[in-house]
């Protein structure tokens, strides 16, 4: 059974395949991340439960300036008020 990806993960002498799971879950900007072997939002990327991180992931995608229309931003939104809400799980 594989131990849980951490912030250690991203460490220089991390084991490759571990080391390219913790970019993936990577939610600030990578190279960064990558470059100094630690995670630059301190370590919020790695804590919390999948819906939350998700949420995270989704209001990223969304337009901050509040000029967004249409109907996929406004999806986008719900979803990601859902997750927070935990009326969806993963």
């Amino acid at each position: 059974m594989s131990r849980r990806i951490t912030e250690r993960d991203l460490r220089h002498e991390a084991d490759s395949v571990r080391f390219g799971d913790a970019m993936a879950r990577c939610e600030g900007f990578a190279p960064w991340c990558s470059e100094y072997g630690r995670c630059q939002k301190e370590g919020a990327c790695f804590s919390g439960r999948a819906n939350l991180i998700a949420a995270r992931m989704i209001e990223r995608m969304v337009d901050r300036s509040g000029h967004s229309v249409g109907a996929h931003w406004a999806y986008l939104k719900r979803v990601a008020e859902m997750l927070r809400e935990g009326r969806v799980h993963l």
